[in-house]
């Protein structure tokens, strides 16, 4: 009788688990559409709300997937609010989840907030946030819930509108400090920039807001520390643009006689090694049909790790060889990976 009481409960649990997961999914779709739509007055506010109603409907899939003890519905027939899924998941899939969490507890106070707020203040920085918050989404559903939502819909789009493309950089340098700025918008960049500086101390540089932007070689990259500048930053800025002379290829070496050119750390991290971990297994899970994060695929990254060309080491702290590192990586790997596995 137990038996069979154990089993009906694990069989609803996992049903309940699967219709969350469908929920969550077409809730982010259609927030996704409505941000698309060219016009749509209410545009910010309602992908926002739909953002974090597909987060909850995730989390609570995975809750009622994974954490078999923890009990998704109260006695008044209630579910676990938003903050406490997020506690709940966050606690068992630790720091990997971190800048997941800090997005998302921003998105979630913007939601509760935005009546506090004027669009024309934040839209750019929002624009930012919900762009993070998709990508941690598409993440999560993949590695723990099995969905690969790219596999379902090719959903890669570019946002086009009637004025030249912003990066929530230049927003921050320029509108952050404004005397006319309110309290409310002030509280809540500082709530960005407190973020920020906390992942920046575990050691994560890639931004909890996503900067949109062209450029002839490669994609600019926010990092957490330019983020916290930028925030910080009281006098307003003007757009600058730097031309420089491009290297198409090269490769790197000790060798005296080589001709020397002089690499900021800036240039090396933001311009070649640009890559982290996690972007090189959702980079090969799009690229490879046979791809497996396996025992086989750490020891062929092991090999490539020390190969100076492909991946270099960079420091929190330069000033300190014994703190906090982390592993960036050149796309150039890919191709050596492609000796591996099967393309799609």
């Amino acid at each position: 009788m137990a038996i069979a009481t154990a089993r009906r409960r694990k069989t609803a649990r996992r049903k309940l688990s699967r219709a969350l997961k469908a929920n969550a999914r077409s809730a982010m779709f259609a927030a996704i559409e409505i941000h698309n739509k060219p016009i749509f007055k209410y545009r910010y506010e309602v992908c926002a709300l739909l953002m974090v109603n597909a987060w909850e409907l995730a989390l609570k899939s995975y809750i009622a997937k994974e954490l078999k003890t923890v009990k998704l519905f109260k006695k008044d027939g209630t579910t676990k609010s938003f903050p406490d899924c997020l506690a709940c998941v966050a606690s068992n899939l630790g720091k990997s989840f971190e800048p997941a969490k800090h997005s998302l507890e921003i998105l979630y106070d913007y939601r509760n907030k935005v009546a506090h707020f004027y669009a024309s203040e934040l839209e750019t920085i929002v624009l930012g946030l919900l762009k993070s918050t998709v990508i941690f989404f598409s993440e999560f559903m993949e590695e723990q819930l099995g969905e690969k939502l790219y596999e379902a819909e090719n959903l890669i789009l570019l946002p086009i509108g009637f004025k030249k493309p912003v990066s929530s950089l230049d927003f921050l340098s320029s509108q952050s400090a404004a005397s006319h700025s309110s309290v409310e918008v002030k509280a809540f960049l500082e709530s960005i920039k407190k973020s920020s500086e906390q992942l920046q101390k575990q050691g994560f540089e890639d931004s909890i807001i996503v900067n949109y932007s062209m450029a002839l070689v490669a994609e600019s990259r926010i990092k957490n520390a330019d983020l916290t500048a930028a925030i910080n930053n009281a006098e307003p800025q003007g757009t600058v643009l730097a031309i420089q002379n491009v290297i198409s290829a090269a490769n790197l070496t000790n060798d005296p006689s080589a001709k020397q050119l002089r690499l900021s750390e800036e240039t090396v991290f933001d311009k070649l090694f640009t890559e982290g971990y996690h972007d090189i297994l959702q980079l090969a899970r799009k690229r490879f049909a046979d791809f497996s994060q396996n025992r086989e695929f750490n020891e062929i990254m092991r090999e490539l790790k020390k190969n100076p060309n492909l991946a270099r080491i960079r420091l929190l702290n330069p000033k300190n060889p014994d703190g906090t590192r982390q592993t960036f990586y050149h796309r150039a790997i890919l191709e050596e990976l492609a000796k591996h596995y099967n393309p799609r």
